[in-house]
């Protein structure tokens, strides 16, 4: 049985037998995970640090 993602819920893993997958499938309702948009776990890059912004001169001539 397929695990699935549909628009409709995106953020829910769903588990859908093979006739009801090709269904979701002709209706356009899977959310479609490209193999380089899966995150592997050893690859994860670290979070770059945030900028501190530059500091504003006041115009108070």
């Amino acid at each position: 049985m397929p695990t699935v993602r549909t628009t409709l819920q995106p953020d829910v893993d769903l588990e859908v037998s093979d006739p009801e997958y090709v269904d979701l499938k002709r209706q356009g309702l899977l959310v479609e995970e490209a193999e380089s948009d899966k995150p592997s776990p050893a690859a994860a890059p670290a979070a770059a640090p945030a900028k501190t912004p530059a500091a504003v001169k006041s115009s108070k001539e």
